[in-house]
């Protein structure tokens, strides 16, 4: 009987089921990275976790769809502007909408 939140494996041969680990749907930032600066021309965002689309809003900004990829969220940036940027990003969680956001340099 599967529990929620853990996945089972069958493994073939004796009957045995393994559990993993709870699947995360807790939405995050994982690049840029706290800290790190972004060089202007072309940077891939990284959005992990959320259930549904996510969207990226850049300093404020009207929110642009991510793309769905490898298991992340991915937002196409071409920051031109060097300074502090914030990135704020929303997306389904548990049925309900939950954002993160980050602030990063560009050089």
């Amino acid at each position: 009987m599967r529990k929620k939140g853990l996945l089972s494996v069958k493994i073939p041969g004796p009957s045995k089921t393994v559990k993993t680990k709870p699947v995360s749907s807790a939405l995050g930032i994982d690049y840029p990275q706290l800290g790190e600066t972004v060089c202007r021309g072309h940077y891939a965002v990284r959005i992990s976790g959320g259930d549904g689309s996510s969207q990226v809003s850049i300093d404020s900004g009207a929110w642009q769809e991510c793309r769905a990829d490898a298991g992340y969220h991915w937002y196409d940036w071409f920051p031109e502007t060097p300074g502090s940027h914030l990135i704020s990003v929303r997306s389904r969680v548990n049925s309900k909408w939950g954002k993160a956001e980050r602030t990063c340099s560009v050089e």
